[in-house]
């Protein structure tokens, strides 16, 4: 395992495009956060005009619901996660290094290995990520939070979340492999996403939805308790928990996934 996640790590570590990416992610996802919790503020302020008391202020950040509302929001930026990967691979057919590592010894298994290693590392370090925001974000909006409040049940939303990563990137990971072409494969992932979102808006059973893909990956983590009375009775379905049936569908998705890269593999001529 080490080896192969040395020879992934030296493709990427030289790789701008990597490093733009995981910029941009970093940027866009403390930019949506700084702004999330100004327009909580607002909102707040506008109802307490209205109200015949001051209502209090509220954060995204106190612990322990940092943990469900981060894991949330971080959710929306696993489209930079994804075309890293789809640009990794895509890499592997354009610069023909593919060919070469099995030509020089490496089997088809080996090369499925190290990508699927490469893919664990991001989601595991993207989650960590996470965390640690989440952790100074938390130490500074909670007022003497203890470690019960820190280390709660909660924080169960990152194993839903780091799932959520691995197998939305798998996705990603069989699309790219599936067309080659980087272009095409993030044109093909958004234009999925888009026609899944189509059909769920108009209204198919919930029993049929929760099966499709990008919403098995993303009812992991899909709307948590936020802090604000306006919105209960909305209709919204609020998420107190990570379901295990959700994530088993997610992780039967990644699988089946992984298995039709390998007859993909097998079969193509590399």
């Amino acid at each position: 395992m080490i080896r192969l996640l040395k020879i992934e790590l030296n493709k990427i570590l030289s790789y701008k495009t990597f490093w733009v990416l995981t910029g941009l992610f970093v940027f866009s996802l403390s930019f949506v956060l700084t702004v999330s919790q100004i327009i909580i503020n607002k909102i707040v302020s506008t109802a307490s005009l209205q109200s015949p008391i001051p209502l209090p202020r509220v954060s995204l950040f106190i612990f322990p619901k940092i943990w469900s509302n981060l894991t949330y929001i971080g959710g929306y930026f696993n489209i930079f996660l994804a075309i890293i990967v789809i640009s990794l691979i895509s890499n592997e057919f354009s610069y023909k290094t593919l060919r070469q590592n099995i030509i020089h010894g490496m089997s088809r298994k080996e090369f499925l290995l190290s990508k699927l290693y490469l893919i664990t590392l991001i989601s595991l370090a993207t989650t960590m990520l996470l965390f640690l925001v989440g952790l100074i974000l938390g130490l500074i909006h909670s007022k003497s939070p203890d470690l019960s409040d820190i280390f709660n049940t909660k924080l169960q939303f990152f194993i839903g979340y780091f799932v959520e990563v691995f197998t939305y990137l798998i996705f990603a990971f069989f699309i790219s492999f599936s067309v080659k072409k980087a272009g095409l494969a993030i044109i093909t992932l958004l234009f999925y996403t888009m026609m899944e979102q189509i059909i769920v808006w108009w209204k198919v059973s919930s029993d049929f939805v929760m099966f499709m893909p990008m919403k098995a990956f993303g009812r992991l983590v899909h709307f948590p308790k936020i802090p604000l009375p306006e919105i209960d009775g909305s209709g919204i379905k609020f998420q107190d928990y990570v379901s295990i049936t959700d994530t088993g569908i997610a992780v039967a998705y990644a699988a089946i996934l992984i298995v039709l890269i390998y007859v993909i593999m097998k079969k193509r001529d590399l």
